[in-house]
């Protein structure tokens, strides 16, 4: 009778230990995968009044790609790029050129290998500066990049020029 009993509760101790055991691996391999999930992705939020790439205020950002591509539009962080964005902010524009272009800042537009990519000097008087100390024509250099808003009013390389790739963050994905 002992011994009827003992398998009893052996039979019934096994399927708690496999539990156990499933559960606990199916655990792991979910933290697993939030923490690489967490660790490669970000979100944006456009939280400006005017946005900068209308119509989407949210972004995606995948740390992990940074393969800067024409047109990709791509996180970055800010250093002295004052009034507008603080140091170590996270801004997200467009690359409008890519090392070699040619880029040239006139007072009513913006062109990239001579296709308009973005129109005026709009932001020159809130800078307390004139259109014309922005205007230029020259070739992105090797390991930068010339990053644009979707807007005219938008605070991007035609004020700052251009950007250096070692502050890339990663490519953004427009998501509403």
């Amino acid at each position: 009778m002992v011994d009827a009993q003992a398998r009893s509760m052996v039979r019934r101790s096994m399927p708690w230990r496999r539990f156990a055991l499933r559960s606990g691996l199916a655990l792991l391999l979910v933290l697993g995968a939030g923490a690489y999930l967490v660790d490669r992705f970000r979100f944006g939020i456009d939280d400006q009044m005017n946005r900068c790439l209308p119509p989407y205020r949210f972004f995606l950002i995948d740390r992990h790609d940074r393969e800067i591509r024409r047109d990709g539009l791509f996180a970055f962080a800010a250093l002295g790029m004052g009034p507008y964005f603080q140091d170590g902010q996270t801004i997200i524009k467009r690359a409008a050129g890519i090392p070699g272009d040619r880029v040239e800042v006139g007072l009513d537009q913006v062109r990239v290998n001579g296709e308009p990519v973005g129109q005026g000097l709009v932001l020159a008087g809130t800078l307390q500066r004139a259109p014309t100390d922005f205007l230029r024509s020259e070739r992105v250099p090797a390991g930068h990049f010339w990053m644009m808003g979707g807007s005219e009013d938008s605070f991007d390389a035609r004020y700052w020029g251009f950007l250096p790739e070692h502050r890339i963050i990663g490519r953004a994905y427009a998501l509403w």
